[in-house]
């Protein structure tokens, strides 16, 4: 696993964190982002925790796009950058692929908190691993149907 993957985890099952908020902050620390940045990204990612807090959209999933956001996402005044929507869907078909699902109802079990982190760490992992393939890689003609 690589270092993104393994500070996601500490920060999602060992300080915390929710999966949303485990992806940017790992992302964020490694790139290495000011202090200000990193809280601000923080408190968006914190509103997709548990699904957007209506077990829809996997907060891992949100998290993942928040980092894709923040690569290729529009400056305002600037035109939009046409990969992002192309980098987004990767993801998200990359995901429901591996699981199923992208909504949180249909992914997390109904059980105590610690259940919930063990399920829910193969979602982390997976995100964070696949957003460092797009970055690192790109994408391939294949992931963009």
């Amino acid at each position: 696993m690589s270092s993104i993957v393994d500070r996601a985890i500490n920060l999602f099952i060992d300080e915390g964190y929710c999966c949303a908020e485990a992806v940017w902050l790992a992302f964020a620390e490694s790139d290495g982002i000011s202090e200000d940045a990193k809280a601000f990204g923080n408190k968006l990612s914190f509103a997709f925790c548990g699904g957007t807090g209506a077990q829809d959209l996997c907060g891992a999933v949100a998290g993942g796009v928040l980092v894709l956001g923040r690569w290729f996402g529009r400056i305002p005044g600037e035109p939009r950058n046409q990969d992002l929507p192309k980098y987004t869907k990767a993801l998200l078909e990359s995901f429901r692929e591996q699981f199923g699902h992208t909504a949180c109802c249909h992914l997390k079990p109904d059980a105590e908190l610690p259940v919930v982190k063990q399920t829910c760490k193969q979602y982390v992992i997976f995100v964070v691993a696949k957003v460092e393939e797009l970055l690192d890689k790109g994408i391939g003609e294949e992931d963009c149907g």
